[in-house]
This record gives C-alpha cells, sequence and structure tokens, in this order.
C-alpha cells in the first residue's frame, strides 16, 4: 500500500512515518519542508494519485499563539482539511485524521467519545471545526474516514518548546522548573510510538469511526516536573508562576481508551517514566 502523509515532518508525522515504512506501507510525504501546502488543492490532487491512504497530519498546532493569531490556526486547520476531504472524496481515498484532545477543553474525566466539544481556544475551535466536518463527509458524502483524537503526545522529534523539553533545559542548567498555577494541571500523556501504533491499526476502523488513543491516567505538571528533577538527578527546585497570557485555558483532562482498546486492541505499552527517560535521551543526543 502506498499512504499520503500531510505534515510528514512534524513530529507526529516523522514517527508515524517510520512506524508506516517500519509496517511495509510505502510512504509520500507532503509538508512545507517538501515544497507543499494543504491550502493548495492542486497539489494535494497530484500528490495523492495512486494511493490507497491518506494520514491528514498537516496543522497549525501552536495552542498558545493561536490566541494571538486565530486567523491563521483556522485558515490552515480547516480549509487545509476541507481541501484534503475533497481530495479523498474526488479520488475515493480513505482518510484517517489525526484530531486533538484539546477540542474537549475541561471537563468531567476521562473524557470518552461522547463528551462535549468545548474548544477554549482559536487552535482548539479549528481542530474542532475540522473533526466535525471530517465527520459531516462521512454522512453526506459516504468518504470512508476514521477520526483518531490524541492525548498529549510526547517523545523524540517533539517541538522544544513543550513542557517535558522545557523542563528538561531548566534540569539540565539547575534551574528552577516553572510551573503555572499551582502545579495541579492534569494531562494524559501518551508515548508517541504508542500514538504511532494507534494510528497504524486505525487504518482498519470502520468508515465514520470516532476513538481515542489515552491511556486514562492523569498526571499533574507538579508530577511531572519532579520525575524530570528524578531523572536527570537536578538540584533544581520548583517555582510556581502565574498562568501566560496566552494560556489556553484547560487545566484538567484525562482521556478514556477503553473503545481503542475494544475495537482496535489497542492500548499504551510505555508507561510514563520509561517514556520521558526515552525522551530525555533523545534531548541529551540532541545537545551533544
Amino acid at each position: 500500500m502506498l499512504a499520503l502523509v500531510t505534515g510528514d515532518t512534524g513530529f507526529i508525522g516523522t514517527n508515524l512515518k517510520w512506524w508506516l515504512t517500519d509496517a511495509g506501507i510505502s510512504v509520500k510525504c507532503f509538508s512545507r519542508g517538501n515544497g507543499f501546502d494543504v491550502l493548495n488543492r492542486d497539489q494535494l490532487r497530484h500528490e495523492a494519485q495512486g494511493c490507497g491512504l491518506v494520514y491528514h497530519l498537516a496543522a497549525y498546532a501552536n495552542p498558545a499563539e493561536s490566541v494571538l493569531k486565530p486567523d491563521y490556526a483556522i485558515e490552515v486547520n480547516v480549509k487545509g482539511t476541507v481541501n484534503v476531504l475533497e481530495v479523498c472524496k474526488e479520488l475515493g481515498i480513505p482518510l484517517v485524521y489525526p484530531g486533538s484532545c484539546e477540542i474537549y477543553g475541561d471537563g468531567v474525566t476521562p473524557m470518552d467519545e461522547e463528551h462535549p466539544l468545548r474548544p477554549p481556544n482559536p487552535y482548539a475551535a479549528s481542530k474542532a471545526a475540522a473533526d466535525v466536518i471530517c465527520y459531516s463527509y462521512f454522512k453526506c458524502y459516504g468518504l470512508d474516514v476514521k477520526i483518531v483524537r490524541l492525548f498529549n503526545p510526547y517523545g523524540p522529534k517533539q517541538q522544544l518548546n513543550k513542557i517535558i523539553p522545557t523542563f528538561y533545559s531548566q534540569a539540565n542548567k539547575n534551574k528552577p522548573l516553572t510551573v503555572y498555577g499551582d502545579g495541579s494541571d492534569t494531562r494524559d500523556y501518551v508515548y508517541i510510538d504508542d500514538v504511532a501504533y494507534g494510528l497504524y491499526l486505525a487504518k482498519d476502523l470502520p468508515a465514520g469511526e470516532i476513538i481515542n488513543l489515552a491511556t486514562g491516567k492523569a498526571t499533574t505538571n507538579l508530577e511531572l516536573a519532579k520525575i524530570i528533577i528524578d531523572l536527570t538527578g537536578s538540584r533544581s527546585e520548583i517555582s510556581f508562576a502565574k498562568y501566560p497570557q496566552t494560556f489556553g485555558g484547560i487545566k484538567r483532562q484525562v482521556g478514556s481508551g477503553k473503545k481503542a482498546k475494544s475495537m482496535l486492541g489497542w492500548q499504551p505499552r510505555v508507561s510514563l517514566v520509561e517514556g520521558v527517560e526515552k525522551m530525555l535521551q533523545w534531548l541529551r543526543s540532541e545537545n551533544e
């Protein structure tokens, strides 16, 4: 099989590309780094010719910055997704759409796939819109689209401004680790290998299906900071700070992965401590 992966040079796209290749699936790359743009439908149509599957990962993926640049986040994430959907519909190609847990906002946890969508920032709103539009193409046009909502992926190749690389940088210099609020904010961290495996399996979901990839385990920012201090042997202390102006508004999120387990046999295989250690090894190698 030949799969088109948009956003293949990003964090998730890079790791997914490796996973698909190892699984015997040939990958055709589509990203700005390769001279392509999801806002250009003609490019998408040309590159999708002959493909049996599309993974659409290309996105503007900065929740905090989207507070300051809402129009750009919405243009790339909504219009870009519509372009991919139109090409898939025209050529009859199944689509796996990796969405984001950000669309749930705060709420009762663990969040299953029926949880209300309450996006708290323009990035989350753009992802929620793309998610719902994907489903509408299944209902209206019968397009074979599968929606996979990802909870807090982390691991090698992640952007260095994210929480784990930031904590590592501070700990590595024995500087205080900056924790916003009182440290009680929770996230559901899923190691990138588990994410890539789940996306690989998702190709076999029924058309129109929606699943979460989540561990069901809550980790506070304070707990994460302490894990990184322990794993690095740092002398850093923890410093509490006010939320930045661009804070996206999500304080507590934990997902339910029950549906992914029942439908795909997927469940996370890498513990948080093991995954963070793997990520720290990569960060160390990047600093050498």
